[in-house]
């Protein structure tokens, strides 16, 4: 279902961000993200986000299964226990990110610059991390397959 914000969110999305989108227009996000209203624990599954900029939002908690991040600002974003699973953030900006205990199983995380982000106890299991930026990513106890483990190492031998 599209809403009415140029047809970019569904009608849930679009009430959740109406209080920080000027005269209803969800669009002014993909440059400029005003003060973001309290997403902690949103239900955004299935989400068309691409391209937006998100940066410092707080979406701790918060359902983005399924959800189009790709090419997306993410910078110093909460994500904090969010479930992520299958969702597409290749190409994704998500320097010094908040990940930590967050679901990222069958995630697409290709070409995402992780810099400084930090993954402590995500579950990587199944996510796409080729041609990932991992440049002082913190990966402690986060749980990571044998194919994903060597794509790292040899990315981290690289350097």
């Amino acid at each position: 279902m599209k809403g009415a914000a140029e047809g970019l969110w569904s009608a849930p999305i679009c009430l959740l961000l109406q209080a920080a989108c000027p005269g209803g227009n969800a669009a002014s996000f993909r440059s400029h993200p005003a003060t973001l209203p309290e997403l902690y624990g949103a239900d955004l599954s299935g989400a068309d986000l691409g391209n937006y900029n998100l940066s410092g939002a707080d979406l701790r908690e918060a359902n983005l299964h399924n959800a189009n991040l790709s090419a997306s600002h993410l910078i110093d974003t909460k994500l904090i226990g969010a479930n992520l699973a299958n969702a597409d953030l290749s190409g994704a900006n998500l320097i010094a990110a908040k990940l930590a205990f967050s679901d990222l199983r069958g995630a697409n995380l290709a070409d995402a610059d992780l810099s400084s982000a930090d993954l402590t106890g995500a579950n990587l299991i199944g996510a796409n991390l080729r041609g990932a930026i991992l440049n002082w990513t913190r990966l402690n106890d986060a749980l990571i397959d044998d194919e994903q483990l060597s794509t790292v190492k040899s990315r981290l031998e690289q350097r």
